[in-house]
């Protein structure tokens, strides 16, 4: 029973209904939970800003700041909201420390702290894990403004002090086009994508994505209707009916059962009722095929998730 309560806590949670159908499906707003890449998960953090700034960075500070109303401190403060904002999400602690500023030559590689500094750094604070931003580099080449891969990060064991990974930002996530009127607030706004991106490289977090409910023939309709009203047995019911049905019809059905199987926790009958439906040739195939694939990496996830969650 501990195993199958495992098992729905971390297959999805629904957090809203879109109320608009379109092209005969209405669309589900949920989460998932997504696992952590970084082994193993960390209960808390401390994120350091190492305070390094390369001589051409320092040169352009003052100008940079007047072009675009940002700075290296600012772009910092973003990353860091972000990266707080997605710990919480995932149930997680951060802190915050600064080291005095260091200017270096625009050449430099700034060194992985040794153990010893990571012990010192983190001092009396009861954390798994130290973040360093060990450089923070905002260049502007004419027009133009160099974003990715600008941030240096290193994660460490605070326990044994030992460097454990080294993400260069162009590894983290962020959807954000720098463009338009408000650029300040779109650079400002990519950092913390950039630090919620990071959040999720560190302990598992849940991840808004979109599920659908097919419409339009009557099993269907009847079946979201229970759905509606919490009636998942009947819903089923319905759903189930309709596999019997044309292909058409079964596979909008199998698509619509397999949210449930999903979201049960049971990825692998939920796998072996769209590859079912995708043998019909008919259907909406394309949306099968996505979430087959979404299906089998969450399976491939699942047991990852069980461990982090279980450490």
């Amino acid at each position: 029973m501990e195993y199958i309560d495992m098992k729905k806590s971390i297959a999805i949670a629904a957090i809203g209904l879109m109320l608009a159908a379109c092209g005969h499906y209405r669309v589900l707003r949920v989460e998932v939970l997504r696992p952590a890449a970084l082994e193993p998960v960390g209960e808390s953090f401390l994120f350091i800003d190492r305070g390094v700034v390369h001589e051409g960075d320092a040169l352009q500070a003052g100008e940079l700041r007047a072009a675009l109303g940002v700075d290296r401190a600012e772009l910092l403060d973003c990353l860091y909201d972000g990266l707080r904002g997605g710990l919480s999400w995932g149930g997680k602690e951060v802190e915050r420390a600064t080291m005095p500023r260091v200017i270096v030559a625009d050449s430099c590689l700034p060194p992985p702290m040794t153990p010893a500094e990571v012990d010192s750094a983190a001092g009396e604070r009861r954390v798994t894990h130290l973040v360093t931003a060990d450089y923070c580099r905002f260049r502007r080449e004419g027009r133009e403004v160099d974003l990715e891969g600008n941030v240096l990060l290193r994660v460490y064991d605070r326990s044994t002090g030992a460097l454990l990974d080294t993400l260069v930002s162009d590894r983290l996530a962020a959807e954000v086009e720098i463009a338009g009127e408000d650029y300040r607030g779109s650079i400002r706004e990519f950092f913390y994508q950039k630090g919620w991106s990071l959040a999720e490289y560190l302990c598992p977090t849940w991840t808004p994505t979109e599920r659908r409910i097919y419409l339009g023939r009557p099993l269907l309709d009847v079946g979201n209707y229970f759905l509606e009203r919490g009636d998942d047995a009947r819903a089923a019911e319905m759903w189930t009916a309709a596999l019997k049905r044309g292909r058409g019809l079964a596979a909008r059905a199998a698509a619509n059962l397999a949210w449930l199987l999903e979201r049960d926790g049971d990825f692998e009958e939920a796998i072996a009722l769209l590859e079912q439906a995708l043998e019909r040739n008919a259907g909406p195939r394309a949306y099968i095929r996505e979430r087959l694939q979404s299906l089998r990496q969450r399976l491939e996830d699942s047991e990852k998730l069980m461990n982090q969650l279980n450490e």
